[in-house]
C-alpha cells in the first residue's frame, strides 16, 4: 500500500514546483523533500497544475509592501531568524489580503494562496539568493490548519480550482 504524503510534504511539493524553473519538469531542484512517485497520482498532477497557475497570478503586491517585506525578510534571514521570517511572511500576506479584500468574501483561502504565491514570486526576483528561505516561509504558511482544512474540505488538491 502506498504511503499518503503528509499535507506539509504536499505543500513542499507545490512550492518546489512554484519556485522551480519555468520549463523544468524535474521539480526537485529546490532542495526540499520531493514527492517523486513511480506513477504520478491525480493529487500530484493537481498540485503541479495549481503551482503552474499560481506562477501566473501576477503582481498582487503593492510595491511599498514588497520593498518593506524584502528588506525585513533579508535582515531576518541574514540573522538566521527563520521563525521570525516565516511570521513576517504570514503577517504580510494577511495584511495585503485585508487591504485588497473583505474578510467575508468567498474563497478567502484561494486568495491567501494567490497572494502568498505573488509575494514569493516577486521576492524571488528581488532577492534570488534567498529562494530556500522564501520557499520555507511559504511552506509554513500553506501548512497552517486554515489552508489544510480548506484543501481537505474540498476533498483534496484535485478539487481546488485556481482562477
Amino acid at each position: 500500500m502506498a504511503v499518503t504524503p503528509s499535507f506539509k510534504e504536499q505543500a513542499e511539493y507545490l512550492v518546489n514546483i512554484l519556485l522551480g524553473e519555468e520549463d523544468d519538469d524535474n521539480d526537485h531542484l529546490m532542495g526540499f523533500r520531493c514527492l517523486q512517485p513511480n506513477s504520478e497520482s491525480a493529487e500530484d498532477q493537481a498540485i503541479k497544475s495549481i503551482a503552474r497557475c499560481l506562477r501566473e497570478t501576477g503582481d498582487l503586491i503593492d510595491k511599498k509592501h514588497l520593498i518593506s517585506f524584502t528588506r525585513e525578510f533579508q535582515s531576518l534571514a541574514a540573522n538566521h531568524a527563520m521563525d521570525q521570517a516565516c511570521e513576517l511572511f504570514s503577517n504580510t500576506v494577511n495584511t495585503i489580503f485585508q487591504n485588497l479584500f473583505k474578510e467575508n468574501e468567498f474563497a478567502v483561502e484561494e486568495k491567501l494562496l494567490k497572494i502568498s504565491a505573488s509575494l514569493v514570486m516577486q521576492t524571488k526576483k528581488q532577492i534570488p539568493g534567498l529562494i530556500q528561505e522564501i520557499g520555507t516561509a511559504m511552506i509554513n504558511f500553506i501548512a497552517t490548519p486554515k489552508l489544510e482544512s480548506w484543501v481537505r474540505n474540498s476533498n483534496g488538491w484535485t478539487n481546488i480550482d485556481i482562477e
